[in-house]
């Protein structure tokens, strides 16, 4: 699993996403595209999605957690664009 956490984080956009936040975390700031997070967010889903399709549930249930896991994702990814926003950091 440690791996293929590794290689998603190899994206570029997921990357520099992920640069962004330790970015902030260290109390600086960085500017980010609105598109450069969607697509953070798109291949984040993505790899939760292969994950899931690979695991041991049932199809129905598949379903289920991918859907489940999109909203959130989505959801998640609203609520950072607002916040870098406000931060003056999306671009």
């Amino acid at each position: 699993m440690a791996e293929r956490i590794k290689a998603a984080i190899k994206s570029p956009e997921i990357l520099e996403l992920v640069n962004i936040c330790v970015i902030n975390a260290l109390g600086f700031k960085s500017k980010i595209s609105s598109k450069t997070v969607d697509d953070a967010i798109d291949g984040i889903i993505s790899f939760v999605h292969a994950e899931i399709d690979s695991s041991s549930l049932s199809g129905d249930d598949k379903e289920k957690e991918k859907n489940s896991y999109k909203q959130f994702a989505k959801s998640l990814g609203k609520i950072l664009k607002e916040n870098l926003r406000a931060a003056q950091q999306l671009i």
